[in-house]
């Protein structure tokens, strides 16, 4: 049995579509639906059952996905054998999309360039950031989760022998709009009010997880986009709005304003993900000890 299909089975319970696993595993989906009939067959038993809200979890499933996740960790522990014992004094960290990540790396670039070791720094979606650690693609992984589900990473982190480290805590969250939208009049925004506007998210990250605690009944209403650029695009350009942690640092745009969002069952927080067995070279340690003060500094 390809270990492959445990991959594709994870992926699929993880987004609840076949679809949007197909787009995150970056196979077409007939594919991927056909890999999965093609591994129930050898099994002997359905894995998913298909609902018109998206596909579950069988009984059966349940019991072969606790199997599968322990197998692909040995799998990757045994990979990752070469990987942790390797001197490596570069940067290398796949992060989700962030205006803070990414500034404070380019901060720390000037003031500690690198001569001899190329950093790696990569922003993408929340679930392919994982993927990169437990593939060896990249040695740690940055990224941010709303309060509600942060549990759900710290079990995610101990199933696939990670460790995770806090990097901010309870943060509170704001609304990004236009200076040119109608909210920008408003002091603050009420959290059970989201689901009114014409709201825009970065693809590839738990859409349930997202759709769920912002109070959306489905996702027919929100554009999804792949890179900060195209976000501020929408925002500045086409009215729409978005959710954020509230940052230290400087504004995210000129154009935009950050709206205080009140009522909110919980806020956001930062993490930090790698293997459990690697120890950060000095050059990675001094990177998050930066990226960790910038974030206990409150300058609002």
């Amino acid at each position: 049995m390809d270990s492959k299909y445990f991959e594709y089975v994870i992926a699929i319970s993880e987004c609840g579509s076949i679809n949007k696993a197909a787009q995150i595993l970056q196979i077409s989906q007939p594919n991927l639906s056909v890999s999965i009939k093609n591994l129930e067959q050898e099994l002997g038993f359905s894995v998913f059952q298909r609902k018109k809200t998206g596909v579950h979890l069988t009984k059966e499933g349940e019991l072969f996905i606790k199997s599968a996740q322990k197998i692909l960790v040995e799998l990757e522990t045994i990979k990752n054998i070469p990987f942790l014992f390797t001197d490596k004094k570069n940067i290398s960290i796949s992060c989700t999309y962030s205006f803070d990540f990414m500034n404070c790396f380019l901060d720390f670039k000037k003031k500690n360039p690198s001569i001899t070791h190329e950093d790696q720094f990569k922003e993408t979606g929340l679930i392919q950031t994982m993927r990169d650690v437990i593939e060896q693609r990249y040695r740690m992984s940055l990224f941010y989760c709303f309060d509600q589900v942060s549990h759900a990473y710290h079990q995610f982190a101990e199933r696939h022998n990670l460790k995770l480290i806090p990097i901010a805590l309870n943060r509170p969250l704001i609304l990004l709009a236009s200076k040119r939208h109608p909210l920008a009049r408003k002091r603050e925004i009420l959290f059970s009010d989201i689901p009114n506007y014409k709201f825009i998210m970065y693809e590839n990250f738990k859409f349930d997880e997202w759709l769920q605690i912002l109070g959306f009944k489905d996702d027919h209403k929100i554009l999804y986009v792949f890179d900060r650029g195209s976000l501020l695009d929408a925002i500045t350009r086409s009215m729409y709005v978005t959710v954020m942690m509230k940052r230290y640092a400087d504004t995210y745009s000129k154009d935009c304003v950050e709206l205080p969002i009140i009522h909110a069952p919980g806020g956001m927080s930062a993490f930090l993900l790698h293997h459990s067995a690697y120890t950060m070279n000095s050059r990675e340690k001094l990177f998050i000890r930066q990226l960790k003060k910038l974030f206990s500094e409150d300058r609002s």
